[in-house]
């Protein structure tokens, strides 16, 4: 028995020896360095694309973020992408591939327009005029200053038709913080044209030549007419008018209408001055009165009557700023009547009815 035990007592060392060998270099061999992987903007949002006249303008909005939720600061451009084919039932199987249709610049692009964070790319065909009946998809990927590609939006599609025809003879006119605007229908080329116009669109702006994105309108109007309420006095708005072929995003829009340029125009004078009264001394009469509250106040005027005249005369060339006057060009033994009104901001420099008359005589 003692001989069988030292026969495999080496066996058994030999082969623990091995094993921890083995272990050794396992736990020494290294593989290659696996880099991070880049990461790249977010996908963009809002992504919409619409017929407009012969081509499709197609939208987005600019990503602040990237795919791993941190802040997105070196964003190079967009790159468009555009595919074609048959808007028929079959496309479903067959369906087209994507190529680049253009590159946008992040900053300042050339080529699109930005307006809210919002760009604006119109594909009037590459070249080629886009063809009636056609079914046209869009993707917009986002790059960094690295190059690295962002995730890809998702894919929108516009079934393109012929053009509508845009309205004309569009007149404006401006009110109190409102502007009325009418036009005329388009001339139709075939009664089937005129069917398919659905009613108007109304883009608003305040820059000639660049409005907004989507209408000041909630739905297409149907009249020839439209009333822009709640706008500021005395700043310059700018608006065009499309004509639509559909009831509901996305549009399907003709061309722009002739700009017009109004300026809403403040119309509403202050309030009178309250609280006038007017104290007599030897050559001259003291008048005050209590402050107005118009926000829009420029100043006050002061008028004086003599009687038996019947038409007051006005003391102060300009607005005065105080809510006090001093007349100094009152004679001795002479009897007035004195008024103030208020004047508001305003371009036309609304003017308030007089205050309530008051009668003084000098000694």
């Amino acid at each position: 028995m003692m001989s069988v035990h030292r026969s495999f007592l080496p066996v058994r060392v030999l082969l623990g020896v091995t094993l921890v060998g083995l272990g050794l270099l396992g736990c020494g061999r290294k593989g290659a360095p696996v880099p991070p992987r880049a990461v790249g903007p977010a996908a963009v949002s809002l992504f919409r694309a619409e017929a407009r006249d012969q081509a499709i303008v197609v939208v987005w909005s600019r990503p602040t973020r990237n795919e791993d939720g941190s802040s997105l600061t070196d964003l190079l451009e967009f790159r468009l992408y555009r595919a074609a084919g048959s808007a028929s039932a079959h496309e479903t199987r067959e369906r087209p591939s994507f190529s680049l249709l253009a590159t946008i610049r992040a900053d300042q692009p050339d080529n699109a327009t930005v307006r809210d964070s919002q760009y604006a790319f119109r594909d009037e065909g590459g070249g080629t005029p886009l063809a009636p009946g056609l079914r046209y998809r869009y993707r917009v990927q986002p790059v960094n200053r690295k190059g690295v590609l962002g995730r890809q939006s998702g894919e929108i599609l516009v079934d393109y038709s012929l053009p509508l025809a845009a309205p004309v003879g569009l007149a404006a006119a401006a009110g109190d913080g409102v502007v009325n605007l009418t036009w005329q229908s388009p001339v139709m080329r075939s009664a089937a044209e005129a069917a398919s116009v659905r009613g108007y669109n109304v883009y608003r702006g305040v820059e000639p030549g660049k409005h907004d994105l989507v209408p000041i309108n909630a739905g297409p109007v149907v009249e020839t007419r439209f009333r822009d309420t709640g706008l500021r006095n005395e700043t310059p708005y700018y608006f065009v008018v499309r004509s639509v072929g559909s009831e509901r995003p996305p549009w399907r829009e003709s061309g722009d209408s002739n700009e017009v340029s109004v300026t809403p125009t403040d119309l509403t004078p202050p309030a009178p001055p309250q609280g006038l009264t007017a104290i007599p001394a030897p050559g001259l009469v003291s008048l005050s009165w209590r402050a107005s509250g118009e926000p829009d106040l420029l100043g006050y005027l002061v008028y004086r009557l003599e009687p038996p005249a019947t038409t007051p005369v006005r003391l102060t060339d300009t607005p005065v700023q105080t809510t006090t006057f001093t007349d100094r060009t009152a004679r001795a033994g002479a009897s007035y009547l004195y008024t103030v009104t208020a004047v508001d901001r305003s371009r036309r420099g609304n003017e308030s009815a007089p205050s309530a008359e008051v009668q003084v005589s000098l000694p």
